[in-house]
């Protein structure tokens, strides 16, 4: 079986020798999710792949389910003739190797089980790696921003604002408040209380448009309460366009 484009997919076990062929099924990540296809799961339970693809399109489950598990592909035959195959879900498997019996039709079902437990590690590894990165470049743009917000208490101090300092609170509230974000009480600190990488990607960003615009206001010369307010209207431009569903409630 050809397996196109290797750089976005993770394969389980997956070794072209002769020896390994037998004991390994084929278990992948194809765009975040763990699959397997019909071509394998036929190859490995020993029955036809034509036979395999009539079992699949007969199920007794819901077409949402099928949807959802099983997913119509092409691939090329040893003829070069397009021909269809599934990719199949770790759920669409169990459904589908529940019709499966007998003791060598048992043990695959244990080895495809190990190789999708195996792969689902894989992928949170993956997961967890990019979000720990996601969190370490946050940390440059959290300085960063910091450093900026000083720069215009200055600013806004040699204008004459007696309360410049506040800033730093209220510019941080603003980004927090339009992304739906709400500081929780219980003495954690914020930003450790993000478990999901998209409102950490979402905040670093706001985070970044508001520091670009206290810059250009500061060098355009403009009084500091219309810079303020730049920096808002610009964050809410953006919180407008994606604003997450989660909302960290008080």
């Amino acid at each position: 079986m050809t397996i196109n484009n290797p750089q976005e997919k993770a394969q389980c076990h997956l070794d072209t020798r002769k020896d390994v062929k037998e004991t390994s099924p084929f278990v992948q990540i194809k765009k975040g999710a763990i699959i397997t296809t019909s071509l394998d799961v036929a190859e490995k339970f020993g029955k036809r792949h034509d036979l395999v693809l009539r079992t699949i399109r007969n199920l007794d489950c819901s077409h949402d389910f099928s949807l959802l598990n099983f997913a119509e592909r092409n691939y090329i035959d040893d003829r070069g003739k397009k021909q269809p195959m599934y990719e199949i879900t770790r759920d669409g498997f169990s459904f589908l190797a529940m019709g499966f019996t007998g003791k060598k039709a048992a043990g695959w079902r244990e080895k495809y089980i190990t190789a999708f437990n195996a792969m689902e590690h894989v992928l949170l590894n993956q997961s967890n790696l990019a979000f720990q990165e996601l969190r370490r470049s946050g940390k440059v743009i959290r300085i960063e921003a910091t450093d900026t917000i000083k720069d215009f208490v200055e600013y806004a101090t040699a204008q004459g604002s007696s309360n410049a300092k506040h800033y730093y609170a209220n510019i941080t509230k603003a980004t927090n408040k339009a992304l739906s974000l709400v500081k929780q009480t219980s003495g954690n600190h914020f930003r450790d209380m993000l478990d999901n990488m998209q409102l950490l990607s979402y905040l670093q960003t706001a985070e970044f448009i508001a520091c670009n615009a206290l810059k250009e206001g500061m060098t355009a010369g403009l009084d500091y309460k219309d810079i303020y307010q730049l920096c808002k209207k610009r964050i809410e431009a953006f919180a407008s366009t994606v604003r997450p569903s989660l909302v960290i409630n008080s």
